[in-house]
């Protein structure tokens, strides 16, 4: 009788185990469930054609209130960190708001089940980003059967369902305390978050195998057994590390690979999921991409073999690859697009246009050239292998909503940019409502709603998206034509002009980026004279715009004008005329270093000229024609831009509407004018009481520290050279710092001005109001006038913004401000400056909190909600006695050229050589061993020495410069672990064929430690490259699966050797094998 009670109580506490219990065997293949729905499985749709919605599914819509709290403290709608409520039900609900927007499918955020709540960091994993379960719905989000059910209503709409799905990484489930590792103990200072919600560990197995401490877990390998990146420039933490702690994977592992593969692949196959968007791709080694998307398995085939199993034979998979570019540069272009793989062995079909995103904020919301656009699109064009099916967007999820930084006109100038160029439009859910809060939620109870709904289908947003959309979609020749930049600013904003061709037809697509009226001259568009062009889209009333003579366009284009044309087979006269403005002087390729003269004549009836540079109307200058016809004007450099810039010049007679050659020349405007130093106490970024503590991250140093502040003035431009404590870069930021974000006011003269400096709970010091600010942060550079400014919002967002210039060496961070940053004033003496820091929370897009307490990411010592979010400030600084000085440049070039920065660098890497002058000259004397731009930066080419010269004006300084060889597989060391036999001590192999290693051993020994697994006695690595320091790590090491991978201080080949007998090691790194036998 006993016998049975206890079986029953077995069984029973066996079927009373909760959803998330462990699997402990192997994959276990699910054939999808019989036909209950009737459109799970479609056919793929030509992607050229869609326009994705993403939706971060828990801020949406909560369509069912039963799932939103778990009961483990996880659900908070008042708290940015915690669960809202947003779920699938929601989504279904709201199918027709989407489908009306436009968007003909929608991306959704991770659905799987999720570590709920990490006590180590205190948030939640409300996102979807933080895997249990890559094989159930997470419990907040609905059931398999509400997945299906969207999956069902969006193909019955025509619509289609894009997932985002995680290889890298699990849940954050274990790390090393206090950050101290060991790479060959991995086992030392190793914890459990044993607290975590719902679980303390994964429950999916492989996955569940987290403890480096059970030795079957330890076999297992299932991750990377390491910290978390603490250099995310560093290539051998990229792929090891953990991103923001969370449990890196060790995706070279086949049976984690299977379990991927099996993982994802069971989405398409039960669900019907049309393309995944896929997360953190840059964190995995190439290698795995291909086999997870076509890897020959039956188990667990690729994803591409699943996908067309189901009918999807354009199954679409693109990768997030968090890179960008410099200003007409592509080495960001170019990480990005290797994880597109080769056409022999390729990688994913697609990637997000990460550079392109980049370069258009810039340009849009910071006044940047608007050349910067044109190059990347170029780029775009000629780098990426199916740029119509490349996925692009203006902002999402981890970056700051695009109406945070800039203007409502400039983000509705970026939607239609992104709409008219080739590739897939993402609109970020809130984007059509104008949502400013990142992860703000559209439903009323959810965190940032303001207790409203946001479904408004009248908006203007709403309204202007859906018309975009509704043109694309509708005109093959914006998803499939060419695309041709027609004209551009390289100075500033302003014209930015392009011409799609498709079929005989040609569509124009004219921007005016600028806060001010442009005039657009001379736009050749290929076009026959007086053909009429349709207005598709347009931004601002606008004319008719027909071609003129020759087939060009002359047009003012109004502030922040923005205008779709498509050309048409009707036609109008041109009316002709004999009138005509011709320049005399020598301008076109010319540069200028000192005023600029310039005369010419009039042929016809004009009395009134304007000199237009860069087709800014507002600044053009007046000029009155003589009674004989000529004319003349002198436009001072100092007015121009500082430094080299490139700026084009036409001459226009309004009233008659003609207008001369449209001409290019080049300025040099020294910034070697006098300038007012200001010194900043050292080690004061402890707040206004010095009270406050720094985030103890050990990140955080002393980037906040401003030591000193230099500040030029030349005309109305404004340079601010800032020498910081410490400048690092290790989140490898866009604009070249972090840990520090600057508050920049801005006080001119003889104006009102603001007192309140909005969201740092501050006022501006006595005597000080300020009219504009700049907002800049590793990732964000915005600009702001005072205008509408609050305690908690900012002003009225304007461009320029100020162009920034780092060096790291140096410790200094440069801005520079052009006249157009303070409405083209032309004299800013007596302007003040007054500059705080703090930091910025990138992932948030908000500045870092400040409690009582502090932590890992938060200041301590004050009240964030009251207190000043100020670590160090300036004193008010009045620069009210410097101005353009002749004598101070004439002093300046008297001064010895220098030239400083490193002499040697390795084949493919580029080092940074900065001078104490502008406008030198550079040249390599060899470049096919390495070459230099026109900024300084040098690039290695191949193995050996060059000179760089760098010139000015009859000063010469010379640069020997050393490439040496990169480091290459061509050479393996084997390397020991036993006291005889030690980790910094190495044995050559010596090569007996082409690409095979071997070495005469003789067994040391045995080793005697806890880490050596049982029945093993030694322990040995196969190393590569020779570059190996003397603690024994090193580039790369053949692990024991036989393959090559970067060095963690791991991948021990284990085996039992007898003491004192000879064996023979050999590889072969070719094949990547290795063989060890015993001599006989």
């Amino acid at each position: 009788m006993k016998k049975k009670i206890l079986i029953f109580i077995l069984l029973f506490w066996v079927v009373s185990l909760p959803v998330y219990s462990f699997s402990n065997g192997p994959i276990v293949k699910q054939k999808a469930s019989e036909e209950k729905y009737s459109h799970l499985q479609v056919s793929s749709p030509d992607w050229r054609d869609q326009v994705i919605y993403f939706i971060l599914t828990d801020r949406f819509n909560d369509g069912n209130p039963d799932n939103n709290n778990q009961g483990v403290g996880e659900y908070n709608p008042n708290h940015k960190d915690f669960y809202s409520g947003g779920d699938l039900q929601g989504i279904i609900d709201k199918i027709n708001y989407i489908k009306n927007l436009g968007a003909t499918a929608i991306w959704i955020t991770p659905p799987v089940a999720n570590q709920w709540w990490d006590p180590w960091v205190q948030v939640t994993g409300y996102h979807g980003y933080w895997g249990r379960h890559f094989k159930k719905v997470d419990e907040h989000y609905g059931t398999l059967d509400t997945y299906k059910k969207l999956s069902n209503i969006l193909h019955k709409n025509g619509m289609y369902l894009i997932q985002d799905i995680v290889p890298n990484h699990t849940g954050n489930f274990f790390t090393y305390k206090d950050d101290k590792y060991n790479p060959y103990k991995p086992g030392e200072n190793f914890i459990l978050n044993k607290k975590s919600e719902p679980v303390s560990k994964p429950v999916q197995y492989p996955f569940n195998m987290n403890n480096y401490n059970n030795q079957k877990d330890r076999k297992a390998n299932i991750y990377h057994w390491t910290p978390k990146i603490k250099d995310y420039k560093n290539k051998k933490q990229e792929k090891n590390y953990q991103i923001s702690d969370l449990d890196d994977l060790n995706t070279s592992n086949p049976a984690v690979r299977d379990a991927l593969r099996d993982s994802y692949g069971y989405w398409i196959e039960e669900v019907g999921v049309d393309g995944f968007r896929v997360d953190t791709v840059k964190f995995i080694e190439h290698e795995f991409w291909n086999d997870f998307f076509y890897a020959d398995d039956a188990e667990a085939p690729g994803i591409m073999k699943v996908a067309k199993k189901n009918k999807k034979d354009d199954f679409l998979a693109f990768g997030e690859v968090f890179e960008a570019s410099d200003p007409l540069s592509k080495e960001g272009d170019k990480k990005v697009t290797r994880y597109l793989g080769t056409k022999d062995k390729p990688e994913l079909p697609a990637v997000l246009n990460f550079p392109l995103h980049v370069t258009l904020r810039r340009v849009f919301a910071q006044g940047r050239p608007t050349h910067h656009l044109s190059y990347r699109l170029n780029v775009t064009m000629n780098e990426y292998r199916n740029p119509y099916i490349t996925p692009l967007f203006i902002d999402n999820h981890d970056v700051a909503r695009f109406l945070e930084k800039g203007s409502r006109k400039a983000m509705k100038q970026s939607l239609m940019f992104m709409f008219t160029i080739p590739g897939i439009p993402i609109v970020y859910y809130g984007t059509e409502q104008g949502f400013t809060e990142q992860r703000g939620s559209m439903f009323a109870e959810g965190f940032g709603s303001g207790g409203k709904n946001h479904f408004n289908q009248q908006a203007n947003l709403y309204q202007y998206i859906k018309k975009l959309a509704e043109t694309r979609t509708s005109n093959r020749i914006l998803t499939r034509g060419t695309i041709d930049v027609l004209q551009d600013n390289h100075s500033g904003s302003g014209v930015f002009a392009y011409k799609r061709e498709y079929k005989k037809k040609t569509a124009l697509v004219l921007f005016n980026t600028a806060d001010h009226p442009v005039l657009m001259s001379n736009l050749g568009t290929g076009l026959k004279e007086g053909t009429r062009l349709k207005t598709l889209v347009q931004m601002n009333e606008s004319d008719e715009v027909v071609v003129g003579e020759n087939g060009e366009i002359t047009t003012e284009l109004a502030p922040r004008a923005g205008l779709v044309l498509l050309s048409t087979e009707k036609k109008r006269d041109i009316a002709t005329t004999d009138s005509k403005i011709d320049v005399q002087t020598t301008i076109n390729n010319e540069t200028f270093t000192d005023d600029i003269k310039l005369q010419g004549k009039v042929k016809g009836d004009i009395e009134q000229l304007r000199v237009v540079v860069d087709g800014n109307l507002a600044q053009a200058t007046d000029v009155v024609v003589g009674a004989d016809g000529n004319w003349n004007v002198n436009l001072p450099i100092k007015e121009f831009g500082l430094g080299k810039n490139q700026h084009s010049l036409a001459v226009y007679a309004a009233d008659k509407g003609i207008v001369s050659e449209r001409f290019t020349f080049t300025t040099k405007v020294s910034s070697q004018s006098s300038s007012l130093i200001v010194k900043d106490p050292a080690g004061d970024i402890h707040g206004p009481k010095g009270e406050y503590t720094l985030p103890q991250d050990k990140s955080f140093g002393s980037q906040m520290d401003i030591r000193q502040v230099k500040a030029t003035l030349v005309g109305g431009n404004l340079k601010l050279n800032l020498k910081m404590a410490e400048i690092t870069d290790t989140w490898n930021p866009d604009n070249g710092f972090d840990h520090v974000v600057f508050n920049i006011f801005i006080d001119l003269p003889n104006e009102s001005g603001a007192k309140v400096l909005p969201r740092l709970n501050a006022t501006a010091p006595e005597g000080f109001k300020w009219d504009y600010q700049a907002f800049v942060d590793g990732w964000n550079n915005a600009y702001y006038s005072a205008e509408r400014a609050t305690k908690d919002k900012y002003g009225k967002s304007i461009i320029p913004a100020p162009k920034v210039k780092v060096n790291k060496s140096k410790k200094t961070i440069e801005f520079k401000f052009k006249s157009d940053s303070f409405a083209g004033l032309g004299n800013l003496v007596g302007v003040k400056v007054y500059i705080t820091t703090w930091d910025f929370d990138g992932s948030q897009g908000i500045l870092r909190p400040l409690t009582s307490k502090g932590g890992p990411w938060s200041f301590g010592g004050g009240n964030g909600d009251t207190d000043p979010l100020i670590a160090d400030d300036t004193k008010m600084i009045t620069i009210d006695s410097v101005d353009y000085n002749k004598q101070a440049i004439d002093k300046a070039e008297q001064e010895k050229l220098e030239v400083n920065g490193d002499i040697a660098l390795e084949v493919g890497d580029s080092i940074e050589l900065t001078v104490n002058k502008e406008g030198v000259i550079w040249k390599s004397s060899n470049e096919e061993i390495a070459k230099v731009t026109t900024n300084g930066k040098v690039k290695g080419i191949k193995p050996g020495k060059t000179t760089i010269t760098v010139s000015l004006k009859g000063e010469t300084v010379i640069k020997t410069i050393k490439v040496k060889e990169k480091a290459e597989i061509n050479q393996a060391y084997l390397l020991g672990t036993a006291t005889s036999w030690k980790f910094n001590k190495f044995t050559a192999m010596k090569q007996v064929a082409d690409g095979v290693y071997e070495a005469k051993i003789k067994a040391p020994a045995p080793v005697k430690k806890d880490w050596v697994p049982e029945g093993k006695n030694q322990a040995f690595k196969i190393g590569t490259n020779g570059a190996w320091p003397s603690d024994g790590g090193g580039p790369a090491f053949i692990g024991k699966d036989g393959k090559l991978k970067e060095d963690t201080g791991m991948g021990n080949i284990y085996l039992n050797l007898e003491e004192g007998t000879e064996y023979i090691v050999r590889v072969n790194l070719k094949e990547m094998t290795y063989s060890i036998e015993q001599v006989k």
